[in-house]
């Protein structure tokens, strides 16, 4: 699928993290904002949002495990730029631009072409 950007983006976290299958993360908070987000920390310290259906919860604990390989590169876009979609999770579209550079962005901020 297209899209197209109606709403520039700007990341609130220029520096991605970028995380392996099995990697071990501490939970933080569910976010406000787009459900199904959790705020992670890995063993050296970097932060990110993640999908909670990334992660495996070790039960009665705050520690998860990674199930798949993932980043938090989020796109910064403007009004305009065309994207093609990869797929959709927890109201966030995973893109590639035409660079095949690929990141996420809010779905309300692009419009299907």
């Amino acid at each position: 699928m297209k899209v197209v950007v109606i709403e520039g983006h700007l990341s609130e976290y220029p520096n991605p993290v970028y995380l392996k299958r099995g990697d071990i993360v501490t939970l933080g908070e569910m976010d406000d904002e787009f459900h199904n987000w959790i705020f992670i920390t890995n063993d050296a310290g970097d932060q990110a949002w993640a999908p909670i259906q990334y992660i495996d919860n070790v039960v009665g604990s705050s520690t998860g495990i990674l199930l798949q390989d993932y980043d938090n590169l989020e796109f910064n876009t403007v009004i305009g730029e065309k994207l093609s979609v990869l797929f959709e999770l927890n109201s966030w579209y995973r893109v590639s631009r035409s660079t095949d550079e690929i990141g996420w962005v809010p779905v309300h901020t692009v419009k299907r072409t």
